[in-house]
């Protein structure tokens, strides 16, 4: 009797310690095993979705592709860079803020695959209804959530280590920055907050010195790209209007500088770079100096963001470092028609540096090919098309643009 006494409180101890492991776990929003590492074959794959931009109710389309891209592709993280909720999002209140996040969450919950996010500029837009620590915790509330909730003080920006195969040592690190809302000063946007740039250049210092001294390669996700994307884009006047995009960041025309867009064959799947309009970016000058901050440290490898819906390409910065834009996923916001996207992105641990980059478009995955829905001419590249006609006709420029 004393033996079965004995041995269930043992078991009740085991119970109790399970209890708190799981507890310390959930605070740290990282639930159960849920370390992430290279597969056997050293690799690791993240998949990127943005923009879904929904309301308490999942658009069809957009669920149907992500459930394909993601059987297909079967990623190890999915990246989430903002914009879950509409910006039309009339009705709202916390309730069915909270439901158009969960919405996204379960799915890929359901799905069994790792995710991670971080707000968009309409999420923040959300902020006096659900506050950014109350979306985070939304997200939080499933199992394959990877959040780490120990940084409050700005949780939407935090980093998700990826350990080798054999799991001795940090092969991969991936930021989830939050790039913020509108600058309110001028056109664009704030970009990070300084004191998360301050956390970005600790945290690289901390995995630098856990790891021997030398950097841990990483790649930034987040919504606003940084002012730097502009380097692939020279501005010009109206005289160019057939090849010119109309910049809503400080009202110039600009070229495409087609030699900074990133071609390289063995790391591009697809030849596919298409700049659709120019950037919604962070201000000039932005406080936070998110950029200057990536050179200082030197452990970014590439930086993807969202935002700009018919913007999938990728560029090399004067600097070195890959800037580059998914599309946007979700059909309840405009978009490239049947091509809304999907990226992926292949990292081997023998040669991080060197990922592959991928699209997965929903014209393909589907097989279904369809023209413009009535919310992609809220596009601002369909836009830019009119004030390109109008160009036309003002200064009775030439059909055919010269540069």
């Amino acid at each position: 009797m004393k033996k079965l006494i004995s041995l269930f409180l043992a078991v009740l101890m085991m119970i109790g310690c399970c209890s708190i492991a799981f507890a310390e776990d959930a605070a740290t929003g990282r639930k159960g095993d849920q370390t992430l590492k290279f597969n056997e074959n050293g690799k690791f794959k993240i998949m990127q979705i943005n923009d879904t931009q929904d309301t308490d109710k999942m658009n069809k389309r957009t669920e149907e592709f992500i459930r394909k891209a993601v059987a297909q592709e079967k990623p190890d993280l999915v990246v989430i860079p903002g914009d879950v909720c509409n910006d039309i999002f009339i009705g709202a209140n916390e309730k069915r803020v909270k439901q158009s996040l969960r919405n996204l969450a379960s799915l890929l919950n359901e799905l069994k695959v790792p995710f991670a996010y971080t707000p968009g500029n309409h999420d923040h837009d959300k902020d006096d209804m659900v506050s950014t620590l109350e979306q985070m915790q939304v997200f939080n509330e499933f199992e394959y959530n990877m959040w780490d909730a120990t940084k409050t003080n700005d949780p939407g920006t935090y980093n998700i280590p990826i350990m080798s195969s054999d799991g001795s040592r940090m092969a991969l690190n991936v930021y989830m920055i939050d790039s913020q809302n509108k600058s309110g000063l001028a056109n664009g946007y704030t970009g990070p907050n300084p004191e998360s740039v301050e956390w970005y250049k600790a945290k690289s210092d901390e995995l630098k010195a856990a790891n021997g001294g030398e950097v841990v390669p990483s790649l930034v996700f987040q919504h606003v790209p940084v002012w730097e994307i502009y380097q692939c884009l020279t501005k010009t006047d109206v005289k160019h209007a057939n090849d010119a995009i109309f910049s809503l960041n400080d009202n110039n025309w600009y070229l495409v500088n087609n030699d900074k867009l990133f071609t390289d064959e063995t790391r591009m799947k697809k030849n596919d770079n298409y700049v659709g309009e120019a950037p919604c970016s962070e201000i000039e000058n932005a406080a936070g100096n998110e950029y200057e901050a990536w050179l200082e440290k030197g452990d970014v490898i590439g930086a993807f963001f969202a935002h700009d819906h018919v913007n999938h390409f990728v560029m090399k910065t004067n600097e070195g470092i890959l800037l580059g834009y998914n599309g946007g996923t979700g059909f309840a916001a405009y978009g490239r028609a049947d091509k809304r996207s999907i990226r992926i992105y292949e990292v081997d641990e023998n040669d991080v540096e060197n990922y592959t980059i991928d699209s997965v478009y929903y014209s393909d995955i589907t097989g279904k090919h369809f023209g413009y829905y009535v919310s992609d001419f809220m596009s601002t590249a369909i836009f830019g098309d009119i004030l390109r006609f109008l160009a036309r006709l003002v200064f009775i420029t030439p059909w055919k643009g010269s540069r």
